[in-house]
């Protein structure tokens, strides 16, 4: 897939329309949902999205691959996110939306684990909470994600450490079934 990626970017060099719309369609709804979880707003990340594709396009003549497009993609998203946020305080992630519906109870406990969940990772430092959704929520290893973030390996390693540690001790009281109360 990787090779593929890399010769439709290389057409998108060379102003390929077709080959950006089919990026586009690969990478829309991964980006969109890294976006969104980073913002907790959905037409800010939409608006974000957009301007992450309007950039790869104005950038697709400085292409060079040297890295996967992916990790090309989300850096550009990514860059645009931190200058975003500069001019914007980051807001909550907003509610996840309710799955198919079971028995009340089951429903009631679902939403309170995800809200609590929610919560903890929202309340993570914002080195640690990217490193934890680019892992975690999009995939990316931690090369790739050191990449995407332009720090070390080993940086992302300890954010990752610190982020799981946090969420271990945010989350303790899950582990008896309950969200714990207010």
């Amino acid at each position: 897939m990787a090779d593929r990626e890399t010769e439709l970017m290389l057409l998108v060099k060379a102003g390929d329309r077709a080959a950006f719309e089919e990026i586009f369609r690969l990478y829309q709804k991964p980006l969109a949902n890294y976006l969104f979880r980073l913002t907790g707003n959905r037409a800010r990340s939409e608006d974000l999205l957009q301007d992450a594709f309007l950039r790869l396009w104005k950038a697709a003549p400085n292409y060079e691959p040297s890295a996967k497009v992916s990790t090309y993609i989300f850096r550009i998203a990514h860059n645009l996110f931190l200058n975003d946020a500069a001019r914007l305080r980051p807001k909550p992630l907003e509610s996840m939306e309710a799955e198919t519906r079971s028995d009340p109870a089951s429903d009631l406990n679902r939403r309170e684990v995800r809200s609590a969940v929610q919560k903890a990772v929202e309340a993570l430092p914002e080195g640690e909470r990217e490193v934890l959704l680019l892992s975690e929520y999009s995939g990316f290893k931690y090369a790739e994600i050191s990449e995407i973030l332009g720090i070390p390996v080993g940086t992302v390693k300890s954010r990752m450490f610190s982020a799981v540690q946090r969420l271990k001790e945010s989350l303790k009281g899950l582990s008896h079934g309950r969200a714990g109360e207010d």
